[in-house]
């Protein structure tokens, strides 16, 4: 008996429960997952670490070039600290220079490359050089970094291994007008097995990408939710009321003060988050009611961002939530665009009535 022969005989033998799992290990393998949430994932990060490099660039050398307070001297003494003084302390200390020029030149690095993995150009490189520069941006500005700023530097580490260039991108613009090779006449440098290898490996990383993201954005909303119920504030209810007359987090006094004089309705949304994000992990994996968990996670991202002046931590989160949207919605979402932008057609002549038209042709005859 060969060894194949062997294996399919124990695989007989322990019936459907094996089966099942290497049909998943293969489908792992083969599928990638959620292509379209990567690409959208992919646009919106890159378009926000955009905006927010243009909205800074005014304070930029105050905030990481030679006029930041945080001076060289203080920077270094921060990572030996930190135990940041090793290998990679010239990579960390990427922006800590006194020359003008050399800081905007990375400075204006950052905002093309931001610039190409939003559009999908090269995206596989870009996306390495674009993590690249979101680290060394996080540590030199680490004395003022907020939770955007962290959770842009997470989902830049894991868009290294994630395929997000496949759908919505100038690389898949330029795929899809290449002409198709013909039959037979493609040829690999490193043979079929290996290529066949290096396509597997691509959808595992992606994969493992992908659920790296999931597991992140559960653990946020866990990880908060279990920090909340901890304080006597959310508790009782109150906590929204603190929130809204915070003088520091007050985009619109006038309707914080709307919210906070409605007590019942202030307790009840913040019993509601408190409870959407404890359940967010086990919600958001159910068909019917993954659409609800999102639509509140996603109005209470805009009411963050609107009533307590985060913008850009309210975005980044919303980017987060869109790796649990599955490939069918997007497809859908894509059918409506299509068909709202498309032009309307023109209405067909009238037809004409069999007596005029004989009319027409007799006049036509006797000119």
């Amino acid at each position: 008996m060969t060894v194949r022969a062997a294996l399919a005989l124990g695989r007989d033998a322990a019936g459907g429960p094996l089966r099942q799992v290497a049909a998943t290990a293969r489908k792992l393998t083969l599928q990638p997952l959620a292509p379209y949430s990567a690409a959208a994932i992919r646009i919106g990060l890159g378009g926000l670490y955009l905006i927010h490099l243009l909205r800074e660039s005014v304070r930029a050398d105050r905030l990481w070039g030679p006029g930041s307070p945080f001076t060289a001297d203080l920077f270094a003494q921060t990572l030996e600290a930190r135990g940041w003084d090793g290998p990679f302390s010239w990579w960390y200390s990427l922006l800590v220079t006194d020359s003008a020029l050399v800081f905007w030149a990375w400075y204006g690095l950052a905002v093309v490359l931001s610039a190409l993995l939003m559009l999908g150009w090269r995206t596989r490189a870009v996306s390495v050089l674009f993590w690249f520069l979101v680290v060394a941006f996080y540590i030199r500005g680490s004395m003022a970094n907020s939770g955007w700023a962290l959770l842009s530097l997470l989902f830049a580490n894991y868009l290294v291994f994630v395929a997000s260039g496949r759908h919505w991108s100038l690389d898949a613009r330029r795929r899809a007008r290449r002409e198709k090779p013909a039959a037979g006449s493609r040829f690999v440098f490193w043979g079929e097995e290996t290529e066949e290898l290096r396509r597997r490996l691509v959808t595992v990383l992606h994969n493992g990408g992908m659920a790296m993201i999931a597991l992140q954005v559960m653990v946020i909303y866990g990880s908060a939710a279990m920090y909340k119920i901890q304080g006597e504030s959310w508790r009782n209810g109150t906590a929204l009321y603190y929130s809204m007359m915070y003088d520091d987090f007050s985009t619109f006094p006038e309707l914080s003060a709307w919210i906070a004089g409605h007590g019942t309705f202030a307790a009840l949304m913040a019993y509601l988050t408190v409870f959407s994000q404890m359940l967010f992990p086990a919600l958001v994996f159910n068909r019917r009611l993954k659409y609800c968990i999102l639509v509140v996670m996603l109005t209470t991202h805009i009411g963050i961002g609107v009533l307590m002046a985060l913008p850009m931590f309210s975005a980044i989160t919303i980017v987060g939530d869109l790796v649990f949207l599955p490939t069918t919605f997007w497809l859908a979402a894509s059918r409506l665009v299509r068909t709202a932008r498309a032009a309307p057609q023109e209405e067909p002549p009238a037809p004409v009535p069999p007596a005029r038209e004989a009319a027409d042709a007799g006049v036509g005859s006797s000119a």
